[in-house]
């Protein structure tokens, strides 16, 4: 019997990587991937980059009001660049990087690849907000994993 296997990413020098495996339901009628689908894509990357850290999504949601809770992510600008189509069937690499710690948000460089080319890249800034919806500050604990994730990016980019 096969074990099923399941996609994990990982940290390499302050860049978070991320398989991404094309399904039908990503794709037009073409069998290309339809544009809007790499909002998703990039959200997932994003998603699995702060598992299980002071920066998870369930972890801020649950912040009780004492500390600052609950909170939540809002994405307010996103500028993506499309390079290449990508299609049904493709295995792609999602790569998610921190390069601005803001008080109340983060700004992050993302990117899609296939097979080492560049297929899409996104620009984005992710804000922290309350039950309102209004900004608020990061909590020092997931503060700390977003300068750490962009310190390690900066020092791997120096050498």
């Amino acid at each position: 019997m096969n074990t099923p296997q399941t996609a994990e990413g990982a940290w390499q020098d302050g860049v978070f990587q991320f398989p991404i495996r094309v399904y039908y339901e990503d794709t037009d009628v073409g069998g290309m991937v339809y544009h809007g689908r790499y909002v998703s894509f990039f959200e997932r990357v994003r998603t699995e980059s702060i598992r299980n850290s002071a920066a998870d999504v369930n972890y801020l949601f649950d912040l009780p009001e004492s500390e600052g809770g609950p909170l939540t992510y809002v994405v307010s600008n996103i500028n993506i660049r499309y390079r290449r189509q990508a299609k049904i069937g493709d295995v792609l690499m999602g790569h998610s990087m921190v390069t601005r710690v803001r008080a109340a948000a983060i700004e992050v460089k993302q990117w899609i690849t296939r097979d080492g080319e560049m297929v899409a890249e996104a620009d984005v800034l992710v804000a922290i907000i309350g039950n309102d919806g209004r900004p608020r500050r990061w909590p020092n604990s997931a503060k700390k994993c977003w300068q750490d994730w962009m310190e390690a990016a900066a020092a791997a980019q120096k050498n």
